[in-house]
């Protein structure tokens, strides 16, 4: 069965971290106009809207008991999967989908992006073509997405997909979704497993955000 898990993104070049979806879940804080390995890299970029963070996915599947024996173990050695970043901590991912253009205003709204904004959600996540991939036995199709840059290329390598999840109050949270790619080079010429795009509070410069990982 594909499982949810936490990670803690300040290591997760060097390992992950198993966890369920429902444990106590670390914290990143992205602020735009950055783009991040390990540690927060102070460089400016064009835009105060996004981040974006990179790297690499290292760790293993297993079979495991209600208390946590593991029956089986298997080393992953390819990438396969999805990272997920939501500034709300999901407990139930049982609704997890597309998002919805009304549910694209209102995350533009809570983070104070304006509809005139030529570098909001709904101008970067304007695509509808991306590979087929399951959230949680979901299978998610036809999703509004954006490509992200290699080093020559623009809009050329790793799938970005926008997801949304209906929380137990009936609010939505949208869930920033990057189909993994097993060390496809990046944007800066080094291989890399995912580069992730999310936005930030155009108020406040930052947002918090807490980033989960499936593999297959």
């Amino acid at each position: 069965m594909r499982k949810l898990i936490l990670i803690i993104l300040f290591i997760f070049s060097a390992a992950t971290a198993l966890a369920d979806p429902g444990d106590d879940p670390d914290n990143v804080t992205a602020q735009g106009g950055n783009t991040t390995f390990l540690f927060v890299n102070m460089s400016g970029g064009a835009t105060n809207t996004w981040q974006g963070f990179y790297g690499n996915v290292t760790g293993g599947i297993f079979l495991e008991d209600a208390i946590g024996s593991h029956f089986y173990d298997w080393t992953v050695v390819d990438s396969v999967g999805e990272i997920l970043a939501t500034r709300e901590l999901i407990t139930d991912w049982s609704t997890i989908n597309c998002t919805n253009q009304t549910e694209i205003y209102l995350e533009e709204e809570k983070l104070g992006i304006t509809n005139a904004s030529s570098v909001g959600v709904n101008d970067t996540y304007n695509n509808i073509t991306h590979p087929s991939f399951y959230v949680a036995n979901r299978q998610m199709q036809g999703c509004r997405s954006t490509l992200t840059n290699n080093q020559t290329t623009r809009s050329s390598v790793f799938w970005n997909v926008l997801l949304n999840v209906k929380m137990i109050d009936n609010t939505t949270s949208t869930v920033y979704t990057v189909i993994l790619d097993n060390n496809k080079i990046g944007y800066n010429g080094t291989p890399s497993d995912f580069q992730l795009l999310v936005p930030v509070n155009t108020t406040t410069g930052q947002s918090t955000y807490k980033v989960y990982v499936e593999l297959n």
